[in-house]
């Protein structure tokens, strides 16, 4: 089949009109992907922090109080202020010092050890299961993140250890001289303390708990020859200590470019605060909605109107709805305790929280009669209302059938009163058309 010039020149036009229509949809998606992809970068690029604000050097306070001297530092594993994981080493020396005699109270520890951490940080609460078993409320109160007021300067941690130590102990008649090697955990909170320009110190509160594997050599003093004799029968070899043994007490100060306060941010902690602003707004809308409901309704109750539905929008006839419904919970509940509290002065019962069994049976008894009475008494009342009601509408009724039958009857009458008249006009009719043809005769 042979195609005409001018069919040919349409087919060439639409084709070419859907090849530009699909090319600048590609351009346009393209676009937004690579604006969305942009985005996304510097959000990740707005989030990374440099090698430098990475490291952390610490020192233990209370190490230093023992006479003891320390050091420790701490890595971020990564790069970005949602990282959550570090490792640390820690250092602690203090051995043989120098003294011209040989001293019955020795104290020397020598302790190195490496840990990994994970921070997090806590969140506000949500609701609590009502009535829950004791597990539930331990996991929605305790073993959770959730807080009531939560401190978002703090960063909480928890982290596992080993060490490798040398410890020679004499405070009583006996002294111990070792090796030990362990592992455990560690728990605590770093906050910021201090901070100047790119300088910070934070403080870390915590401690260290775990199993130890040590051996040992018991030894007394002999002040006399100056020596340590061993003794060799209460000496122990290898062995795991039976119980765990606290490693370590933390009231430490770190020295950081950059706080612990900027760093160790939760992965939805935008995506949380989000939620916080709009929920927060819409909590002022609402309020604001009803504050103008409000000021509707006084407007209209004072000039005598009812109902303000047609001075309010969708969403504010809704919340219109809410508030009375609420004021109707409210005011069944102040019905409810005002009747409580009546029954039990009737009882002499003093209403609070201690009320025995008994008292409590008692006064459910009293106010289940009490309701019952109300009720009845309501009962009374609505009957006597609507028999009221049912006299006065059958009076109503009585007094327009008899209104009806008096309009009836004196249309009756006016009908029967209306014949003679039409008659007489009918005459004077007929006199005037006699007059008109006499005086045409005459003519």
């Amino acid at each position: 089949m042979i195609l005409s010039q001018e069919h040919k020149k349409k087919r060439y036009f639409f084709l070419s009109r859907r090849i530009v229509v699909c090319f600048l949809i590609s351009i346009t998606l393209n676009s937004t992907h690579a604006q969305v992809q942009r985005g996304k970068k510097d959000d990740a690029k707005a989030e990374l922090i440099s090698f430098k604000d990475r490291w952390g050097i610490k020192t233990n306070a209370v190490d230093w109080l023992l006479t003891v001297p320390n050091i420790g530092v701490e890595f971020d594993l990564g790069n970005t202020i949602r990282n959550k994981h570090t490792i640390g080493a820690n250092i602690k020396w203090n051995w043989n010092t120098s003294q011209k005699y040989t001293p019955s109270l020795i104290f020397n520890v020598f302790d190195a050890r490496v840990e990994w951490r994970q921070y997090f940080r806590t969140r506000k609460r949500g609701g609590i299961t009502k009535d829950a078993n004791l597990m539930t409320r331990l996991k929605e109160t305790v073993f959770t993140t959730q807080r009531k007021n939560p401190r978002q300067e703090r960063a909480y941690y928890w982290g596992v250890y080993v060490n490798a130590a040398s410890y020679n102990f004499k405070i009583g008649k006996e002294g111990k001289q070792g090796n030990a090697y362990g592992a455990g955990i560690s728990v605590g909170y770093t906050a910021p303390l201090y901070g100047y320009r790119n300088n910070y110190i934070d403080l870390e509160l915590g401690g260290s708990a775990g199993l130890l594997y040590t051996s040992y050599d018991v030894y007394t003093h002999d002040a006399e020859s100056g020596c340590y004799p061993r003794i060799a029968e209460k000496c122990k070899g290898g062995h795991i200590v039976p119980f765990p043994l606290i490693t370590d007490l933390r009231v430490a100060f770190v020295y950081r470019f950059m706080s612990a306060g900027s760093k160790y941010k939760e992965s939805v902690y935008r995506r949380v605060q989000l939620r916080d602003f709009a929920r927060q707004a819409l909590n002022e809308k609402i309020n604001k909605m009803r504050e103008r409901i409000d000021s509707i309704n006084n407007a209209i109750r004072k000039q005598g109107f009812s109902r303000p539905d047609s001075l309010l929008g969708k969403e504010e006839l809704k919340q219109w709805k809410l508030m009375q419904q609420e004021r109707k919970e409210l005011a069944a509940k102040e019905a409810t305790d005002k009747l409580r509290k009546q029954v039990a002065d009737s009882l002499g019962i003093q209403l609070s929280d201690t009320l025995t069994s008994e008292q409590e049976k008692t006064l459910r008894k009293a106010l289940k009669i009490r309701e019952e009475q109300l009720k009845r008494k309501a009962e009374t009342q609505d009957s006597t209302k609507l028999g009221k009601r049912a006299a006065r509408e059958a009076k109503q009724s009585a007094q327009e059938k008899k209104e009806r039958k008096n309009k009836k009857d004196s249309g009756k009458k006016k009908k029967k009163d209306g014949k003679p008249e039409a008659a007489a006009v009918k005459e004077e009719k007929g006199d005037a058309s006699g007059e008109a043809e006499r005086k045409e005769d005459e003519g």
